[in-house]
C-alpha cells in the first residue's frame, strides 16, 4: 500500500520538467534523481524550513491525545484507587505529565531541522543499543513479575524518581533514522544483498535479540517488520524480500514453538477461528467488552469489563474499553482517525524535498500506523494476543513522549516540503 501510494507521485510528474527548486523528486517507487555534481547533497544541503507545518497532522494528533486522556481516566481510575490507597488519579496524572512533556518535545522537534538526525544517525543508534543493554544492569534496570512467572526487564529507573523509561521506544526511532540515512547516502547499495541488506539485518537482528530477551516479543516483531518495510520501499529487490521473509518466518516459528506460553497463544488464536468459545481469557473479555458496547456504547466510565475482568484495561486493551463505552461508532471513529494519521504521514513523505526526509517520514508513519493496527487487531481478535499499546491513547509515558517527538519530526519535514518551496 505504501509503495503504491508513493508510486502515484511519480506518475503525476512523468510529463513535467523537474523543478530546480525542489532539489529531489520521486522518479519511481525505488529511486530518487540525485544531482550528479553533488552526490552527498542528500545529507549536507538543508532544504527550506520556513514553510507551514501540516496543520491536518497537528489536529489529528491533538484529537488522539484528547481521546487518550479521556480513556486513560475512564479505564484506570478504579485500578489506581485499588493500588494507591484510594487515590483515583495516579495513572491519569502521570499520563497528563507525559503528554505535556511529549507536546513540548513535539514543538521543539518541529523546529529542529530534520537533517540533524541524518548527521547523528549512527550516534543515535549506538545510544539506543546502550540503553537496551542498561535494562539488564542491576540498580539501573527496573523489572516486574509477569503473570506467567517470568520477570520483565523493559525499563530504566531514572534516579530516585518513581519514573521509568522504556528504551525500546527510543530504539524504534533510532533504527528508522539509521535505515533512512543508510539508503539516502547511496540508494543503489540497498539493492545489494551483502553490501546493503546484510549490514542492516545484522543491526536490526541485534536490536531484535536485545528486546526479545527482556522479554518483549511484540516490540521486537514491530522493530523487525518496520525496518523490512522501509528497506523494501527504499529499493530492496523482490528476491531479497522473499529470502528475508522465509528466514524471518522460520525464525519466528522457532521462537514461538520453543516457548510454551507463546505457543499457547497461537493455538488459542486458531481455536478461536474455529469456535468463538475457544478463545483465551484475555481475548474473551475483550470481545465481551466490544459486544457489550453495541452500536452506541454504554456511556463514558460505565464499562463493566474494566472493573476486574479485562486485563490491562488502561494499556494493551484500552481499545476494548473504548468500544464498550462508545460502541461500534466510537471504535470506527478512532480507527478512521488513525487512518487519517497514516494518510497525512504518507502525504508528507510524498512531498518531502529530500530522499532522507521522505524515508524518515515513511518510517515514522509505518511505525506508528503498524503499532495501531496490531493493537486493534489483537483487541478485536484479528491477530493473536500480544502486548502492544495503542499509540497516543494507551497509558505509558515513554510511548507517549517519543511518539509525539516523532510527530514533531514529521511536522519539520512538512515545513521543508516541495509544495512549501513552490
Amino acid at each position: 500500500m505504501v509503495r503504491n501510494y508513493l508510486k502515484n507521485s511519480s506518475r503525476s510528474n512523468r510529463g513535467s520538467k523537474s523543478n530546480p527548486k525542489s532539489g529531489f523528486k520521486w522518479t519511481n517507487t525505488r529511486t530518487y534523481s540525485v544531482p550528479e555534481e553533488q552526490p552527498e547533497q542528500v545529507v549536507e544541503a538543508p532544504p527550506v524550513q520556513n514553510g507551514r507545518m501540516d496543520r491536518g497532522l497537528i489536529a489529528i494528533t491533538l484529537c488522539l491525545i484528547a481521546i487518550g486522556i479521556l480513556m486513560v481516566y475512564s479505564a484506570s481510575h478504579l485500578l489506581s484507587s485499588r493500588h494507591y490507597d484510594g487515590y483515583s488519579y495516579r495513572y491519569l496524572q502521570i499520563h497528563i505529565i507525559a503528554c505535556g512533556i511529549g507536546l513540548l518535545g513535539m514543538f521543539l522537534a518541529s523546529y529542529l531541522p530534520y537533517r540533524f538526525y541524518a548527521m547523528y544517525a549512527n550516534l543515535f543508534l549506538i545510544l539506543a543499543f546502550v540503553l537496551l543493554l542498561l535494562v539488564f544492569v542491576p540498580g539501573l534496570g527496573s523489572s516486574v513479575q509477569g503473570a506467567e512467572g517470568s520477570r520483565f526487564r523493559r525499563w530504566i529507573r531514572l534516579g530516585n524518581f518513581s519514573v521509568n523509561f522504556q528504551p525500546v521506544e527510543f530504539a524504534k526511532i533510532a533504527l528508522v533514522m539509521h535505515v533512512a540515512n543508510f539508503i539516502s547516502r547511496n540508494p543503489e547499495r540497498v539493492k545489494s544483498f551483502f553490501n546493503g541488506i546484510v549490514p542492516n539485518m545484522l543491526i536490526v537482528g541485534t536490536a531484535f535479540g536485545l528486546v526479545y530477551i527482556q522479554p518483549d516479543f511484540g516490540s521486537a516483531f514491530l522493530l523487525m517488520v518496520t525496518v523490512c518495510i522501509l528497506l523494501f520501499i527504499g529499493g530492496m529487490r523482490i528476491w531479497h524480500v522473499l529470502t528475508l521473509g522465509g528466514v524471518g518466518g522460520g525464525l519466528l516459528s522457532f521462537l514461538i514453538i520453543r516457548d510454551p506460553y507463546k505457543l499457547k497463544r497461537v493455538k488459542d488464536y486458531f481455536a478461536m477461528l474455529q469456535s468463538p468459545d475457544g478463545t483465551n481469557y484475555q481475548l474473551t473479555r475483550s470481545l465481551d467488552a466490544l459486544e457489550g458496547g453495541g452500536l452506541l456504547g454504554v456511556g463514558i466510565d460505565s464499562s463493566l469489563q474494566k472493573i476486574s475482568r479485562l486485563p490491562y484495561p488502561h494499556t494493551d486493551f484500552i481499545f476494548a474499553v473504548l468500544g464498550e463505552e462508545f460502541g461500534f461508532i466510537g471504535t470506527v471513529a478512532v480507527t478512521f482517525i488513525f487512518m487519517l494519521f497514516i494518510w497525512r504521514g504518507l502525504h508528507i513523505a510524498r512531498h518531502a524535498s529530500s530522499l532522507f526526509g521522505s524515508l524518515l517520514a515513511t518510517g515514522i508513519t509505518i511505525m506508528i500506523g503498524l503499532q495501531a493496527f496490531i493493537n486493534i487487531g489483537v483487541v478485536t481478535g484479528l491477530l493473536p494476543t500480544k502486548g502492544i499499546t495503542l499509540p497516543f491513547i494507551s497509558y505509558g509515558g515513554s510511548s507517549i513522549v517519543l511518539s509525539l517527538v516523532s510527530v514533531g519530526i514529521l511536522l519539520n519535514i512538512s515545513r521543508g516540503s516541495v509544495k512549501n518551496m513552490d
